[in-house]
């Protein structure tokens, strides 16, 4: 009788976290499929479609710069450092939240090339448990090179 309660206490919570967790996509599946925002992004960017890129963004993004507040701030850019040349992933993160429910937050570091030189930029998606509805929150961009020269 002693072992009964054991199975309650111990057992019982263990198969039912194990359970699921089997149960979530793997991180595997959460970066595959931010990889396909970002390369929605990087697409629209080399085309210079900026208005197309603004339905990638999560609409909290748009709490400190609105859309149009952006798509200038994007051509702008292209004005001072040039055309989109390349892009190639540098690094990248899956954090998954404590439960069923919570979002996943993706991170993808990028070093993409412009014509006068190049910017890391840093994308972070976030999307429900189930890798669905992904969308950008964060977009850092920096330029070492300006930075760096003191440009």
């Amino acid at each position: 009788m002693y072992y009964k309660p054991l199975i309650y206490k111990f057992f019982i919570p263990v198969m039912a976290i194990i359970l699921s967790a089997c149960s979530a996509p793997s991180n595997d599946v959460f970066k595959k499929n931010a990889e396909v925002i970002a390369t929605k992004l990087f697409n629209h960017l080399a085309a210079k479609e900026y208005t197309e890129v603004i339905k990638l963004y999560d609409p909290r993004f748009f709490e400190r710069i609105s859309p149009t507040g952006w798509v200038d701030s994007l051509e702008k850019l292209e004005d001072k450092i040039g055309a989109f040349k390349s892009v190639k992933q540098t690094a990248s993160n899956v954090e998954q939240g404590f439960n069923r429910n919570s979002a996943v937050t993706t991170v993808l570091v990028f070093r993409v090339q412009y014509e006068k030189t190049y910017s890391i930029q840093k994308l972070t998606i976030i999307s429900d448990a189930d890798a669905t509805n992904m969308r950008i929150i964060g977009h850092y961009i920096d330029f070492p090179e300006i930075k760096n020269n003191g440009k």
